[in-house]
């Protein structure tokens, strides 16, 4: 899935974003690229031995750029499309052209929060990873854009739409869940929808009205017309895509794990999967897993509150006052 329809803006020197991800492929290893658009980390023009795939073809993708008014350069810098079509299908797409259990990495870039059926995405990237591969992926924080507002992700709502047959209706609702509740930030009198963590003041915040949004939705309805949804299905911290990631293996659903978490930079983290240890876990460790988690993802949540800032305003200003009692003495 191409990323070309999200309003967010890159963060951070690509070099910087990607290094993580890069150092998963070694020199004449075979991977898959899912959506790079205009900044493939593995571009074939450099010799990667990379199978793009996205839900347009490279024609398409130019096109869009230009439309989007981008510069010549970028424009060709997009490269041919090796698999078309929805990355929640990622082993029907390749499937018959032998690469199952053959694929050394998979890596996206801000792909993995789109997808309709993530556990269908993951387990067919188990089926294609080679022994010892992995599955690496940048993943915007909700605390650092227009999702701030929005709840999280969970496991039980991705075991959900993998089990239900979507209605005529799904994209509308989808796309109304996510424009009803936007959020922006005010930066010198531009409102941005992506920002950093150290920028991610609540007093700068405002949400959008939901009236255009719930009108559009009722016109969509009415008129039995689906919209082509490409924005944000699933919104993570890291601790959060941890337990999610935690959740699905021991209920047998993905059989991967979390191998590494880069912590957010900007407004980005990066995790890497690998097939999960053998064994299985005790209901003590299982308890006590979940429960620390889940523990860190309220921290994570915490640290961008209202009340954790003010408590740190207060802090900042006591230390103040100490050390120029200290000075004086």
């Amino acid at each position: 899935m191409s990323v070309i329809a999200e309003e967010t803006v890159a963060v951070g020197p690509l070099e910087h974003r990607f290094s993580p991800l890069r150092r998963l492929i070694r020199p004449g290893s075979l991977g898959i690229e899912i959506g790079p658009f205009l900044n493939p980390l593995a571009a074939k023009r450099d010799g990667y031995r990379t199978l793009v795939v996205d839900r347009y073809d490279q024609a398409a993708l130019r096109e869009k750029a230009r439309e989007r008014g981008l510069a010549l350069e970028a424009i060709e810098r997009i490269e041919p499309v090796d698999f078309v079509g929805d990355a929640s299908r990622l082993l029907d797409l390749v499937r018959g052209q032998g690469f199952t259990g053959q694929v050394d990495w998979i890596v996206s870039c801000h792909n993995f929060e789109h997808l309709p059926d993530p556990i269908r995405f993951l387990r067919d990237c188990e089926a294609l990873l080679a022994p010892g591969g992995a599955l690496a992926m940048i993943v915007p924080d909700k605390r650092a854009c227009f999702d701030r507002l929005q709840p999280a992700a969970t496991a039980v709502g991705m075991i959900e739409v993998a089990e239900l047959i979507p209605t005529p209706a799904s994209e509308a609702w989808t796309a109304f869940r996510q424009s009803s509740a936007t959020t922006t930030l005010d930066r010198g009198g531009a409102k941005v929808v992506a920002w950093g963590l150290a920028d991610s003041d609540p007093a700068r915040m405002l949400m959008g009205d939901p009236r255009p949004p719930y009108a559009r939705l009722q016109r969509q309805l009415a008129q039995g017309r689906d919209p082509d949804f490409c924005g944000h299905r699933w919104r993570f911290t890291p601790a959060v895509f941890e337990a999610i990631l935690f959740d699905l293996r021991i209920l047998g659903l993905v059989g991967l794990e979390v191998d590494e978490v880069i912590p957010t930079v900007q407004g980005e983290f990066t995790v890497k999967l690998r097939a999960a240890a053998p064994g299985e876990l005790s209901v003590e460790e299982i308890r006590r897993r979940r429960t620390e988690i889940r523990f860190r993802a309220d921290d994570e949540a915490a640290v961008v509150s209202r009340a954790y800032r003010a408590l740190e305003a207060e802090l900042a200003a006591a230390r103040a006052a100490l050390a120029r009692v200290a000075h004086a003495a």
